[in-house]
C-alpha cells in the first residue's frame, strides 16, 4: 500500500505502521512463541488517524499453520501511541478477561513503536466481538432468538456461517450470518441472511426502533422507500439484527453515478425525508455552526501549509451558516453516499441507517453533490462532467416532496460544508491511499463554491497539480 502520508512528530511511526511488509514482520515476531504458524501476507482493512494522538489500524493477517499446512485469517486491532502511553494501556488492559485468538495472542505490546495490538475476538471497548465468535452462545443463545424473531417462534437453526464484513477497532462491527433454518415443523429447509450490528455506545436499540419505523411507514408500504427489516435488539448481547437486502453497492457498480440512477436515489431520499422515526431532536445548528473550526483546527495541525486556505474557507461558512436558522426537520439517512445504497435490477434499498437523524433536508442534498464532486477528484473526471447527475438527483427529490424549499446559497453552503467537514476530513482520518493528496482540492473547491453562492461554480473550477484553485476562461 503506497501513502503520501502527513509528517507528525508525535507519531513518528506512522509511516511504519501503514507499510504492509514491515509489519507483517512485526506480527511474524509477535508469532514466534506460536510455533509453526507463518505470515503469509498482511493488509491494511482500516485506519482512524487522530492527529498527534494516536492512528488506530486495523490489519487483515494472512496465516499458515505450517505443520498441518492449514491457512486462515486472523484480525488484528492496532493503536499507535504517543510516547508512553502504550504501556499505560497496556498495563490497564493486561488483567482484562480475554479469549485466545486463532492465532493465540490476546494482547501485544510493541515498545519501539508505542504498539498496543488486540488479537481479534478480542477488542478493547467492543464485547460484541467475542459474542459473534463465540460458537456456544451463537448456535445456542443469539440465534435462536433471532431464528424465534423471524418464523414467529415456530423456527429451528439447523446451521450456520458467519463472515465480519466490516470492523472499526473500538467503534463498531458488523457481521454476516447465513443461516440454514427450517421456518416450521414438517417444513423443509431454507436459507436466510441476517446482519448482526453493534457500536460501543450501544445505539442498537435506537436504530432498532427506527428501521421498524421505517418499514411500517406509508412510503415503504407504498414502494417509494426500501429499506432493510429490523429484526431483533439483544440487550445481553449488544448485538442488532436486520434482514439481508439483496443488491450490490452502487459504488462498486460504478464510481460514476449516472443521471437515471441518481434521480431514483433522489426519490427514494424524498420518500425518507418525509417518513417521522421516534428519535430526539438534536440541536444541529449548534454542531453546523461549530464543526467547520474544529475540523479546520485539525487539518491545520496536520500540515501548516493548509491554514491560509482553512481560515478563509471557514470565514466563509461562518457568514452563511445563519440560513440553516429555523429550517424545518426531516428524517436524514445520516451517511448518504453510493456504498450505503444497494442496487438489484430496478429496486434500490437504503442501507446503514445507524445515523439516522433529524435535521434540514438541504443538509443531505449537499453532501450528496459533495460526494459526487469528491468521486470526480479521486478518479480524474471533470468537475462538469458529473454535474447531470447531481442536477437529475435534485430534480427528482423536488418532483417527489412539498417540504424542498432549497435555495441556491443554502445548497452551496451544504455542499461546501460537506466538502470540508465530510470529504476532507475523511481524507485525513481515513488515509486511505490517494485521499490526502486530494484534501488542498477539496479545500479549494468548497471555498469556490461557497463564495459564488452555488454548486455550479463547481462546473468553473480546474486545479493546478499543486492543489491551488485555478478558474477556466468559462
Amino acid at each position: 500500500m503506497s501513502h503520501v502520508l502527513p509528517h507528525d512528530p508525535a507519531l513518528p511511526q506512522l509511516a511504519t505502521a501503514l507499510n504492509e511488509q514491515a509489519m507483517a514482520e512485526v506480527f511474524a515476531t509477535e508469532l514466534c512463541s506460536q510455533g509453526q504458524l507463518q505470515v503469509q501476507g498482511c493488509a491494511v482493512d482500516r485506519i482512524k488517524y487522530r492527529p498527534r494522538r494516536s492512528c488506530s489500524v486495523s490489519y487483515l493477517l494472512a496465516l499458515r499453520d505450517q505443520r498441518s499446512g492449514r491457512a486462515f485469517k486472523q484480525r488484528v486491532a492496532a493503536r499507535y501511541c504517543v510516547t508512553g502511553d502504550s504501556a499505560r494501556r497496556h498495563a490497564k488492559l493486561a488483567s482484562r478477561a480475554s479469549r485466545p485468538s486463532p492465532a493465540g495472542p490476546t494482547l501485544s505490546h510493541v515498545a519501539s513503536l508505542n504498539l498496543l495490538a488486540h488479537w481479534l475476538p478480542n477488542d478493547a471497548r467492543l464485547d460484541a466481538v467475542a459474542e459473534l465468535d463465540d460458537d456456544m452462545h451463537m448456535r445456542d443463545r443469539w440465534l435462536p432468538e433471532v431464528v424465534a424473531a423471524l418464523t414467529h417462534g415456530q423456527g429451528r437453526l439447523l446451521a450456520y456461517e458467519t463472515s465480519l464484513v466490516q470492523y472499526v477497532p473500538e467503534h463498531r462491527v458488523c457481521a454476516r450470518v447465513d443461516m440454514h433454518l427450517q421456518e416450521a415443523p414438517g417444513l423443509p429447509m431454507v436459507a436466510r441472511s441476517v446482519y448482526a450490528k453493534a457500536d460501543a455506545e450501544r445505539s442498537g436499540p435506537v436504530t432498532h426502533n427506527v428501521m421498524q419505523a421505517l418499514s411500517g411507514g406509508a412510503a415503504q408500504l407504498a414502494g417509494k422507500l426500501r429499506t432493510p427489516r429490523a429484526i431483533l435488539w439483544q440487550a445481553d448481547s449488544g448485538l442488532h439484527w436486520h434482514a439481508a437486502a439483496p443488491g450490490r453497492p452502487l459504488l462498486d457498480i460504478s464510481p460514476y453515478v449516472s443521471p437515471t440512477l441518481a434521480s431514483r436515489v433522489g426519490a427514494q431520499l424524498a420518500a425518507l425525508h418525509s417518513t417521522p422515526v421516534p428519535i430526539a431532536h438534536a440541536d444541529m445548528l449548534t454542531e453546523l455552526e461549530q464543526r467547520p473550526s474544529q475540523v479546520a483546527d485539525l487539518l491545520g495541525l496536520v500540515e501548516a501549509e493548509w491554514q491560509p486556505m482553512l481560515r478563509r474557507l471557514v470565514r466563509t461558512l461562518e457568514e452563511g451558516v445563519g440560513r440553516l436558522t429555523g429550517l424545518p426537520s426531516v428524517t436524514l439517512h445520516g451517511d448518504l453516499h453510493p456504498r450505503n445504497i444497494l442496487v438489484d435490477g430496478q429496486r434500490l434499498t437504503l442501507i446503514d441507517l445507524d445515523g439516522v437523524r433529524p435535521g434540514p433536508a438541504a443538509y443531505e442534498l449537499g453532501a450528496w453533490i459533495a460526494d459526487a464532486l469528491y468521486r470526480a477528484v479521486l478518479t480524474g473526471l471533470t468537475l462538469e462532467s458529473v454535474a447531470p447527475a447531481w442536477r437529475a438527483f435534485l430534480g427528482a427529490y423536488a418532483d417527489a416532496t412539498a417540504l424542498c424549499t432549497v435555495t441556491q446559497p443554502l445548497l452551496a453552503w451544504c455542499t461546501a460544508y460537506h466538502l470540508l467537514c465530510t470529504r476532507a476530513y475523511r481524507c485525513v482520518a481515513n488515509l486511505k491511499p490517494g485521499r490526502y493528496a486530494a484534501v488542498p482540492k477539496l479545500i479549494s473547491l468548497a471555498t469556490a463554491i461557497a463564495r459564488a453562492e452555488t454548486p455550479d461554480a463547481a462546473r468553473r473550477c480546474a486545479f493546478s497539480t499543486g492543489g491551488h484553485l485555478m478558474r477556466d476562461a468559462a
